[in-house]
């Protein structure tokens, strides 16, 4: 029952507990063809766990240690990752919708396939990541550390990359020409960005990173 807030009461958020932690034990770290909702494990140790096939919807995961975990086909709604320890995991074939992740770290992690829509992704880090075939879709990237990326078949549409860290990571042959980018954060020679497609409107911002001032 849902508390008059209309958020999940703590009953469900801890039955929602109860059922995820029993199926990562019950399968020895390996979790197939579930669902969970309202489930918070919020700050929970998990070490590597395999997730396939399954969907999380209004689920927590915030400041959880899921080192070297593995998503594949896993559908997450709604939910809180922020702060999450996920650095050298395995994501392919998800779909994240509205998620929460600012803070999160993903670093040096594998994404294949993977689509993020509507997800606030603020502080994120993702730095010396591989992504391939991911498209994130009006995110919220603000300060996020995007440093040496590769990148194949990788899109961003209508996200927010204000003062993003994009350091040696290339982005030739992206269209950017909807995103915002304000304030980036590049080598000395703005490399990152040669090949990439941009809007007019938004050279004045890339401008400013030379120090020259555009009059309006």
């Amino acid at each position: 029952m849902a508390g008059r807030d209309g958020r999940p009461s703590r009953t469900e958020s801890e039955r929602g507990a109860e059922a995820l932690l029993a199926a990562i034990d019950e399968g020895d770290g390996i979790v197939v063809g579930r669902d969970f909702a309202d489930a918070d494990i919020s700050g929970q140790a998990l070490g590597h766990v395999e997730f396939e096939d399954v969907t999380f919807e209004r689920c927590s995961l915030a400041e959880a240690d899921i080192h070297r975990a593995s998503f594949s086909d896993v559908s997450l709604a709604d939910c809180d990752l922020t702060g999450a320890r996920l650095s050298q995991g395995y994501w392919a074939g998800c779909t994240l919708q509205g998620c929460r992740a600012v803070g999160a770290d993903l670093t040096k992690s594998y994404l294949k396939a993977v689509r993020l829509r509507d997800c606030n992704l603020g502080f994120v880090n993702l730095s010396e990541s591989k992504l391939e075939g991911v498209g994130f879709v009006g995110c919220d990237l603000h300060e996020a550390s995007l440093a040496r990326l590769k990148l194949r078949r990788t899109t961003f549409g209508q996200c927010d990359l204000t003062r993003a860290e994009l350091f040696l990571t290339r982005l030739s042959g992206m269209d950017l020409a909807d995103n915002v980018l304000a304030g980036l954060r590049l080598s000395d020679g703005f490399g990152e960005l040669r090949g990439a497609r941009i809007a007019s409107d938004q050279a004045v911002d890339l401008v400013g990173l030379l120090g020259v001032k555009v009059e309006q």
